[in-house]
């Protein structure tokens, strides 16, 4: 549009769209838009780009028409008339999350944005765009990249030959220096020579650190490198000794002094600390007794265990391994396609031939093993953990048993637990399934929350008589066991 200066002073002119007053802001001279400027100015702008919706399900035709207009004030950019239209259709329709989610981004108000976005959020936790917003406000991402974040990219990946320097806690006491071990009955940690406790801190929940899939994929998206790292240099507190370790431990004890170190970063920035864990209830003991029964029930094997028969030796080790803890709510679609046909109307009349139901259900607790060795399938078979037993994450919980770190990401576990949630449902409600009726089950997952939990785990490795080693896992919550298969040592 073509600039218009003030016939007093030669200043340019700004319009006032909302009264539709050209005003002066140097000697405040104003007068009102004529009709062949207001022309001129519409032609200029162009026709509204269509905006798509994003609501799912059955919007009323009033609240349509409301957010279509308030798409007109803004392409007109009469802001109030906007927020008032997109607000007047949230009375008719409280769930158009579409016009929570304009009055947010259009609002200048952080309190009315956080609202907004809150109510998104809450009845669909993976819209992207509301999670973007809310996480500039929060301060997690900046505006750039939440831009960048709309990009279909991946991180690019590189591998480190090398080892990487570490940061790492020193688990001893501070009152004699001697090692520290974890009292899980009375929730203490405690001095293996002096006696000396102190409480854990039971200030936090292992839940606090949660986080919603979505979210968390946006980061990652952000990400310019992703690092994989083989080895780490992790330098003792205690002895001033360093070492190269795998990086799959979390925890080590040091082969010079036997002092217990907790990494807690790396150079790199590629550690990821868990947010709970759940502490052992099954012992040694009992893992071995546990193992030992399960021995006596395989037909191929003799019974006996450490000294009797074909187990001559055995290795056992208490480990916490990292578990990707899911929490999924589902839209479940279960369709019936009945194909009994009858030659009675009366009959014929109450066959429904095809039915169609969409409803909510969800899991929680949902396990996935955070690493590859042992193998997933034998890791399935110790059973799940009662999530609800962990507690908050901290270094000195590890002072008995060491961990280790994970080496599948959240992403990756994050499809498979999607998987699971799917056969869930299928059996759930795949019944009534017979020779004349069909019943199909879709589900789609629609939001995820995550936390990263360190699970008790007895490992064990069974030496036979005639050379062959055999894997056995405990579960150290329940004592469930998992036997692998026998395999030629070497």
């Amino acid at each position: 549009m073509t600039q218009i200066l003030c016939p007093k002073c030669d200043h340019a002119l700004a319009l006032d769209l909302e009264r539709g007053m050209f005003r002066c802001a140097n000697c405040g001279f104003k007068r009102p838009e004529t009709l062949d400027e207001a022309a001129e100015r519409i032609r200029a702008q162009g026709a509204r780009p269509v905006v798509q919706l994003m609501f799912r399900g059955v919007l009323d035709p009033r609240a349509r028409s409301l957010f279509e207009s308030g798409q007109d004030y803004l392409w007109r950019k009469d802001i109030a008339a906007a927020l008032d239209a997109f607000q007047d259709a949230i009375d008719i329709q409280p769930d158009f999350v579409d016009a929570h989610l304009w009055i947010a981004k259009t609002s200048d108000d952080e309190r009315i944005q956080r609202d907004h976005l809150g109510e998104i959020i809450a009845r669909d936790a993976g819209n992207l765009d509301a999670l973007r917003m809310l996480m500039v406000l929060n301060g997690e991402i900046t505006p750039e990249e939440a831009e960048l974040s709309r990009e279909q990219r991946t991180p690019m990946i590189r591998r480190i030959d090398g080892a990487v320097q570490t940061e790492a806690t020193l688990l001893i006491c501070p009152v004699c220096g001697g090692m520290l071990t974890i009292d899980e009955a009375n929730g203490r940690v405690v001095c293996r020579f002096c006696g000396h406790t102190e409480p854990l801190n039971g200030q936090r929940h292992a839940s606090d650190g949660a986080e919603i899939l979505g979210a968390a994929l946006l980061k990652r998206r952000i990400q310019p490198v992703k690092w994989i790292v083989g080895e780490h240099i992790l330098h003792c507190n205690q002895c001033g000794a360093e070492r190269t370790i795998p990086a799959r431990r979390l925890s080590s004890v040091c082969p010079f002094c036997g002092s217990q170190q907790v990494i807690e970063q790396d150079a790199l920035n590629t550690v990821e600390k868990p947010d709970g864990l759940i502490a052992f209830s099954i012992d040694e003991d009992e893992a071995k007794a546990a193992i030992r029964e399960r021995l006596k029930g395989l037909v191929e094997r003799i019974s006996g265990f450490f000294d009797e028969n074909r187990i001559v030796n055995a290795a056992i080790e208490g480990v916490y391994l990292p578990y990707w803890v899911f929490d999924a709510l589902a839209e479940v679609s279960k369709t019936t396609i009945n194909r009994r046909t009858s030659s009675l109307y009366e009959q014929r009349s109450q066959i429904k031939p095809y039915q169609n139901e969409t409803f909510s259900d969800g899991m929680m607790g949902l396990g996935v093993p955070a690493v590859t060795s042992p193998a997933p399938d034998l890791t399935a078979q110790i059973g799940a953990f009662n999530v609800s037993d962990a507690v908050a994450y901290e270094a000195n919980l590890l002072a008995r048993y060491p961990a280790a770190l994970y080496d599948v990401d959240f992403d990756e576990a994050a499809l498979r637990a999607q998987s699971v949630v799917a056969d869930h449902m299928r059996a759930r409600y795949k019944v009534g399934e017979n020779q004349n009726t069909d019943v199909n089950v879709f589900t789609s997952v629609r939001q995820m929350s995550f936390t990263l939990l360190l699970m008790p785990v007895w490992v064990c490795t069974l030496f036979e008589r005639d050379g062959d080693v055999r894997p056995a896992l405990v579960n150290g919550q329940t004592g469930k066991v998992a036997l692998g298969k026998a395999e030629k040592a070497g």
